[in-house]
């Protein structure tokens, strides 16, 4: 699950599209080009909609642009660095980016936000709290503080990473009790399926599955890292926005999450 955002073509809007066959069509009050009666009144119609939307134009869905932005942890890290950064430095991506998928950034508000992207490239990032594999480096956790930390879920138990070390929480508890935190650990996946922790002067089994396994053998030992971040860290997310906004700014449409 991640933000995915499009920006209509004018093609409808400057009467280059081909007349849809139903009516009446505009734009509803979410934004959408749509077809503006109640569903239930003519199905038919809109399901002749639909298909016209898919053909009228040399755009597929009418979309002059259309991007997968990120996931949603990919989101809130960003959102964590400009935080970092500073908001008050990029008030439009701050207010702008959308805690669900649904609303819209207005062309205005799309040139601020090219602004603000290039402002970011050019800014120093705050270090960023990580979990490693210590054998190759690799990350296998981030802190996200708005999720405090959890990066793992299953049946009664929660794990994840804070600045204080990788935890492991009983949910099953009222509060949830901590069950292991460690800064540096190793973990064995023992016959019965659970997980020997062991690690700062202290052990613990847990019925979970291996932290970092993601299809191939989990990681042996882990420690908890500060990484150095930099702009281009977070590329995969400024460039589908800069890419967004320039059409939102071409077209004169919004940026429209979905």
């Amino acid at each position: 699950m991640g933000l995915d955002a499009f920006v209509y073509c004018r093609c409808w809007q400057d009467g280059l599209a081909a007349p849809c066959p139903v009516g009446p069509v505009g734009f509803d009050e979410d934004g959408h080009l749509a077809l503006l009666q109640p569903w239930e009144d003519d199905p038919a119609a809109h399901h002749a909609f639909d298909a016209w939307l898919v053909r009228t134009c040399p755009h597929e869905l009418m979309e002059q642009a259309s991007e997968g932005v990120a996931n949603w942890t990919g989101v809130r890290l960003f959102q964590q660095a400009l935080r970092s950064v500073g908001r008050e430095r990029f008030p439009t991506l701050a207010a702008g980016l959308p805690d669900d998928n649904s609303g819209r950034l207005s062309p205005e508000q799309a040139t601020a936000a090219l602004a603000e992207l290039d402002e970011f490239r050019e800014s120093r990032i705050t270090d960023e709290v990580v979990l490693v594999d210590e054998a190759t480096g690799r990350e296998v956790m981030t802190y996200v503080a708005v999720y405090h930390g959890v990066f793992m879920f299953g049946p009664g138990w929660q794990a994840g990473v804070d600045p204080d070390g990788f935890f492991v929480l009983d949910t099953g508890a009222d509060p949830p009790v901590t069950l292991f935190r460690a800064t540096r650990f190793t973990q064995r996946v023992l016959l019965d399926g659970r997980v020997e922790l062991v690690g700062d002067d202290s052990r613990t089994v847990v019925a979970m599955r291996p932290v970092g396994r993601n299809g191939t053998p989990p990681p042996e030992r882990l420690a908890v890292r500060v990484r150095t971040r930099c702009a281009d860290d977070y590329a995969y997310i400024v460039e589908p926005l800069r890419r967004l906004c320039a059409a939102a700014v071409a077209t004169g449409n919004p940026v429209m999450w979905a």
